[in-house]
């Protein structure tokens, strides 16, 4: 997967780069990406044997470095986020509170009126032995 990210993130800089497959050279690719990253303006103080793996630091560094030169070469630019104010925060919690709470009252008086259609077993009893005294 590192190796098809750094590729993919390659071509978007620009960079004619062919995409790795599963049966080649593991020593190659991994040079080539940290050749096109030199080009990039990359600093790589380390040996390509350590992107072998396919994870650990400096995976994380040579993917991050090629992040940042795409985004550059896109000309991407992050805007401020906009946050919502505190008050209308507070007021939706407020007004979610309250259709819970009208929730349950529909809830329990469903509830109530179910039972009240129900009769009791004591007083089937009672009714039961009077009838048959």
């Amino acid at each position: 997967m590192f190796s098809i990210i750094a590729a993919w993130l390659i071509t978007l800089c620009g960079r004619s780069f062919e995409t790795p497959q599963e049966y080649d050279d593991p020593n190659a690719i991994v040079s080539n990406h940290l050749t096109h990253l030199r080009a990039l303006g990359g600093l790589v103080e380390f040996p390509p044997s350590k992107l072998k793996s396919g994870s650990g630091e400096r995976v994380c560094y040579v993917l991050d470095r090629l992040a940042e030169e795409a985004l550059n070469c896109r000309q991407f630019v992050w805007k401020r986020p906009v946050y919502p104010s505190e008050q209308l925060e507070e007021e939706s919690l407020l007004e979610d509170d309250a259709e819970l709470t009208l929730s349950k009252v529909e809830d329990l008086t469903e509830e109530a009126a179910e039972f009240e259609d129900v009769i009791d077993l004591e007083e089937l009893k009672s009714r039961t032995s009077q009838s048959v005294e």
